[in-house]
């Protein structure tokens, strides 16, 4: 009888959790549009529940498409993991533009995650999420078709594939001279397509790039985290110094949203701002309206799915 009682609270408890009052976002400006910007959960099954509602509220924010910048889950990293967040992003009614984030693939060594080859993941992922048309007009990096680029009223928008764990530099059991290579190789391509996309950008009125990997702003230049990031930083800084309008930088993996303006690699510039999404524990999103002819075009909405916590 009490664990018949005891059920009973957990179903009561779970039917309230996945109900949510009705997000009713604010409208969009004329001459204005919106997207979500998220990442990093859900990782456990509680999250998982309160991921449904997030799902609902992306359907009801009038978005013209999500970026998610990786840690679509936890473990394990499994094709039947892939494949489920694939068909989640294609039931959204927005389109979704997705890099992947260490614990799809960087991490997948571990043995919780099934203890695989971290490239051999890799090529799945590509597989899985990058092998087909897109849902919106999309140029993609030959080789490396999980960095995208797209434009919607005079804002450029691009990804490119860097990830946490060191980008990918992390050292784990059976690490191989192969997995330094690739992640040279791919450092090497991404400040090529972001380099290539400030160029794409010289008429338009902003551009934003999105990625997984906090490239550890608050360290000191030289940091053993933060030296894996920092050729792409230094390239950064250059382009967003020469651009000079503004330059929104979106990215996950400390799972602290905040919004602010650091010091890229040596300098503080002024057309430079930085979006962090919130993740794990918190199941959340972003949703960003883009007006693109204001001096300052970017407004910030953070959404999270309140809940029960268990932790």
């Amino acid at each position: 009888m009490k664990r018949a009682a005891a059920w009973t609270a957990v179903l009561l408890a779970l039917a309230l959790l996945t109900k949510s009052c009705p997000y009713h976002p604010a409208p969009v400006p004329a001459g204005a549009f919106a997207f979500a910007a998220m990442g990093d959960a859900p990782y456990y099954w509680w999250e998982d529940l309160r991921f449904r509602i997030l799902r609902r509220e992306l359907d009801a924010a009038g978005l013209r498409f999500t970026i998610h910048v990786g840690d679509i889950f936890w473990r394990p990293c499994s094709d039947a993991m892939y494949a489920k967040f694939r068909k989640r992003f294609d039931l959204l009614h927005a389109p979704v533009i997705y890099t992947p984030g260490d614990n799809e693939w960087t991490d997948c060594w571990e043995r919780g995650s099934g203890s695989y080859a971290p490239l051999e993941r890799l090529n799945r992922i590509r597989q899985i999420f990058f092998s087909d048309a897109p849902r919106i007009p999309l140029a993609r990096q030959q080789q490396f078709p999980e960095n995208a680029r797209w434009k919607q009223q005079d804002v450029v928008f691009t990804t490119v594939h860097i990830t946490g764990s060191q980008n990918a530099m992390k050292p784990f059991p059976g690490r191989t001279p192969a997995d330094d290579a690739a992640a040279r190789e791919r450092m090497t391509a991404n400040i090529a397509w972001m380099r290539e996309a400030f160029a794409s950008a010289a008429n338009a009125r902003a551009i934003v790039i999105a990625f997984h990997g906090s490239p550890a702003f608050e360290e000191p230049p030289g940091h053993q985290y933060r030296q894996h990031f920092e050729p792409f930083l230094g390239a950064l800084e250059d382009e967003t110094a020469r651009f000079g309008k503004p330059v929104l930088l979106i990215h996950g993996d400390d799972h602290e949203y905040r919004v602010d303006s650091p010091v890229i690699s040596r300098h503080r510039l002024p057309n430079f701002t930085r979006l962090e999404v919130p993740g794990s524990p918190d199941v959340g999103w972003v949703r960003v309206t883009v007006t693109p002819d204001r001096a300052s075009p970017f407004a910030f909405e953070r959404r999270v799915v309140g809940g029960w916590k268990y932790w």
